[in-house]
């Protein structure tokens, strides 16, 4: 068979190919041509060592960086595109979970295929002769779309349990199903992935939630236990029933729906996911046997915060994420003024990712609530709508006065003071636009001064 290639991908094989060294394209790049993606990446095998591969393409002119000489990998650059060159190996004694600590180098490319994780990701193909190398059926695989471990499933996972994740996000991505030993054999070994770094779990935790089918992949994690490995605050909702006619389903089986809705933003993914995972420990009944939560949203804002911290998410990240938790139960009824504080509290940027959220919870309720809340949502959008559109202050540095004019004008310090003050004014001026003028605020500043010396003189 015949597949294209960029040029350089040939020309690497041909340099390889004149100093008497085989030369195939492996991995991830064969399984996206086949499948008429275009492949992020390249990567070449070849029986050529390291510091072969270093000789050749240095001698031709091109840059070569020892990127993993250890493991057997070069990269090279040709025309500006890197090419990871690794040498046929086997590997065994994964003492990390993830690095072998020890690498043979062979001769065979059968043999190094046999090292690698899925089936649809152990071929090799010959560019130069047209020659397709699949030795564990991945195009097989591939035709009938299926995720299935090269080998033995649990010695593959054992290596590196990273592959359950990898197998779910494959699934997610191509939209493929698990084969049934594989599946076993993640269930068998979810608790394997507790010796994975937050830092690996949380890349491919990200790729599963961007991903076309990420639904099929949040039902996969759940099926085989790995979802209360990443999350183990979710098992507390899991078959948690909230005992209230707006919901038609348990705690974690209305986040799962409420996923469903969700645009494909990460920060927006994230927070849904997590959005009712307080939940059950705000649980309380009424004297009518209803189920009520009342203080979840904050409470869950601050276990968003330690769980995405624990994954070690970026601090930007864990803030909007931690405001989109804390806000998502925005009361739909409210009016302009509390709508200005609204935008004033969660921001004119992340206030569109909050509207996502709160529509893909209010979409997982009983059938009745969802349209009765839809009506509201939209009356409440165009509401929000006239709100925005109106030339009024919505952040604090909208105020027609500055903290320097505050102590010019009352003569107090720089200090805390100061920001008190302002905090004030603009608390008046949310609920009143009409009062953002700078001599009313001037005024009133120096009126909230006296009260504030006269009630310590009080005390």
């Amino acid at each position: 068979m015949e597949l294209v290639l960029p040029e350089e991908v040939r020309d690497a094989c041909r340099l390889l190919n004149r100093h008497r060294k085989q030369a195939f394209v492996v991995g991830g790049g064969i399984r996206d041509l086949v499948l008429g993606m275009q492949p992020q990446d390249w990567d070449l095998a070849t029986d050529a060592r390291p510091r072969e591969v270093e000789r050749i393409f240095g001698g031709a002119g091109f840059r070569v960086v020892p990127t993993g000489v250890k493991y057997g990998t070069v990269t090279v650059y040709m025309n500006d595109l890197p090419l990871e060159i690794t040498t046929f190996r086997v590997e065994s004694n994964y003492s990390d979970f993830r690095r072998p600590s020890q690498v043979n180098f062979v001769a065979d490319v059968k043999a190094d295929l046999g090292r690698r994780d899925f089936t649809i990701n152990a071929l090799a193909y010959d560019p130069l002769r047209y020659h397709l190398c699949d030795p564990y059926h991945g195009m097989r695989d591939l035709i009938k779309e299926i995720i299935r471990a090269v080998g033995d499933a649990e010695e593959r996972f054992s290596e590196d349990p990273l592959r359950m994740l990898r197998a779910v996000r494959f699934a997610a991505e191509l939209g493929f199903s698990i084969d049934e030993k594989t599946k076993h054999a993640i269930i068998r070994n979810a608790e394997l992935l507790n010796r994975i770094s937050a830092e690996r779990i949380r890349d491919e935790l990200n790729r599963l939630l961007l991903a076309p089918h990420f639904q099929r992949g949040l039902e996969y994690l759940l099926e085989f236990g790995l979802l209360f490995v990443i999350f183990p605050e979710l098992k507390e909702g899991w078959l948690f029933s909230q005992y209230h006619p707006s919901h038609r389903y348990t705690v974690l089986a209305h986040t799962m729906e409420a996923m469903r809705y969700t645009p494909p933003i990460l920060k927006v993914r994230l927070a849904v996911l997590l959005h009712d995972v307080a939940k059950p420990r705000c649980f309380s009944r009424g004297d009518d046997g209803r189920g009520h939560f009342y203080g979840h949203a904050l409470a869950g804002a601050e276990m968003a915060e330690q769980i995405m911290r624990r994954l070690h998410y970026s601090k930007r990240l864990i803030r909007d994420v931690v405001v989109l938790v804390r806000e998502h139960m925005l009361a739909l009824e409210m009016g302009p003024a509390a709508q200005r504080r609204l935008v004033a509290r969660v921001g004119k940027e992340l206030l569109p990712h909050l509207l996502s959220v709160r529509r893909a919870d209010i979409l997982a309720h009983s059938l009745k609530q969802v349209v009765r809340s839809l009506d509201e949502y939209d009356v409440f959008i165009g509401r929000l709508e006239k709100t925005l559109a109106e030339k009024i202050p919505l952040v604090m540095r909208d105020l027609a006065v500055s903290g320097r004019d505050i102590m010019e004008a009352t003569a107090v310090p720089p200090g805390p003071l100061v920001g008190k003050i302002l905090r004030k004014l603009w608390e008046e001026v949310l609920d009143d636009p009409h009062c953002n003028s700078r001599e009313y605020l001037l005024e009133r500043a120096k009126r909230i001064l006296e009260r504030d010396d006269a009630g310590r003189g009080a005390g």
